[in-house]
């Protein structure tokens, strides 16, 4: 019985492990709806490049060549409903980037407000980050790729992500310009090395293991070596001989010596070298491009048989304009009107009355009609927390954008 036990047991494992698909994504819809939409905000995030055509989703993908580039732009803000249980409450430490399964595509350069940022930057409640990625496909496959924001604190929060197909072309090269003036191929410099190293270090420390687990009773004989007092070696009951002492020496000369060896190696093939950077900067404020609308959210209802979303919001225009509301962007959703510009494939439908319109100096009630599954479907709605809340970006037709929350109601 105990034979069978273990066949079927290791039948189900091999079973398990041989059936299992590749990772395609990174399991965004696990985090917690407060997570990501309380957070941050992303506006007008667009990839541009390569060839969009119909994908496995049924929606357009981009399609590119290994080597070949495309670029990622949008803007990212810090919304002021940060929850105060997160990083302290007070995130002062960002990172931008971009999130993929794995180092599928390679950044080639990042900008943010202007600035090129390849590093973490110093961010504060409220401020918003202009961003501009090129990143180039490295590794055949159909991949998910989103921009990404790194709260130091808090971890990564996602924007709104796009299927990427890599196609393979001649092979991947990542050429970079060393100090010493010599251009290398970062895909497979002094590989050679790193594996031979490898399988040193790895020897060495298999050959250590077997030592005392097939020469010795450490392991095998348990019930006894237990009995041995912790600070005792176990040489009084003969477990551990002088031999064992001056052989376990000839482990540790062995590995100094390899580990001096190639510090020394190192030192003479490449020294011309640059510390690591550790650089952290508050890139420059970002100006909206017109003047800045406020908005206050009165309620909002979530009918969950129609996975619709209800909210009305006090719109003032402080402007000298009228402004038409183009869009309302939460998390990885965006809602578009289409009286201002046709919803794309990834974006949903956004039904505004009376109309989209709020005069200048104006303030306007408007009420939002924000149906999709996707509510469901990414886990937006928080109906498992502690806090019922409803937050986003109204986007108007000038670019300006404004912060909006209000209360949420469940109907089911």
């Amino acid at each position: 019985m105990r034979r069978r036990i273990v066949v079927a047991l290791t039948l189900g494992v091999v079973l398990l492990v041989a059936s299992a698909p590749a990772a395609s994504a990174h399991g965004e819809r696990a985090q917690e709806a407060f997570l990501k939409m309380r957070t941050v905000g992303w506006v007008n995030v667009e990839f541009t490049g390569g060839v969009v055509r119909q994908g496995e989703s049924g929606a357009d993908e981009i399609f590119i060549g290994q080597g070949e580039e495309i670029t990622i732009t949008g803007i990212t803000t810090l919304l002021s409903t940060w929850p105060g249980t997160l990083g302290g409450g007070n995130p002062n430490t960002g990172f931008i980037s971009v999130i993929a399964p794995g180092p599928v595509v390679t950044i080639e350069e990042k900008t943010v407000n202007g600035v090129s940022a390849p590093h973490r930057i110093s961010i504060e409640k409220g401020g918003i980050y202009e961003f501009d990625m090129t990143i180039a496909g490295r590794t055949p496959g159909r991949w998910h790729v989103h921009p990404s924001f790194s709260v130091k604190g808090a971890g990564t929060l996602l924007g709104p992500g796009r299927w990427i197909n890599v196609e393979p072309v001649d092979g991947y090269t990542n050429p970079l310009t060393l100090a010493s003036g010599e251009v290398i191929n970062l895909e497979n410099y002094q590989l050679s090395f790193v594996w031979i190293y490898s399988l040193l270090t790895f020897l060495i420390g298999m050959g250590w293991m077997f030592y005392w687990t097939l020469r010795k009773r450490t392991v095998q004989n348990l019930a006894v070596t237990s009995q041995i007092p912790l600070n005792t070696d176990g040489m009084s009951v003969g477990l551990i001989l002088k031999e064992d002492h001056r052989n376990m020496n000839w482990f540790l000369i062995v590995t100094l010596a390899l580990t001096v060896g190639m510090f020394i190696y190192q030192a003479v093939a490449w020294p011309d070298k640059l510390p690591q950077q550790v650089i952290e900067f508050a890139p420059p404020a970002f100006e909206q491009a017109g003047a800045v609308p406020v908005a206050i959210g009165i309620q909002a209802a979530y009918d969950a048989n129609t996975t619709t979303v209800t909210m009305e919001a006090e719109v003032t225009n402080t402007g000298n304009r009228d402004l038409v509301l183009a869009e309302f962007a939460t998390s990885t959703l965006t809602f578009a009107n289409s009286e201002v510009e046709p919803p794309t494939l990834e974006e949903a439908e956004l039904v505004v009355a009376p109309g989209g319109t709020v005069g200048a100096g104006e303030t306007v009630t408007l009420s939002l009609t924000l149906a999709d599954p996707r509510w469901e479907g990414d886990k937006l709605i928080p109906t498992t927390e502690s806090q019922l809340e409803i937050v986003g970006l109204l986007v108007f037709d000038d670019g300006t954008f404004a912060e909006v929350h209000a209360p949420l109601k469940l109907e089911f």
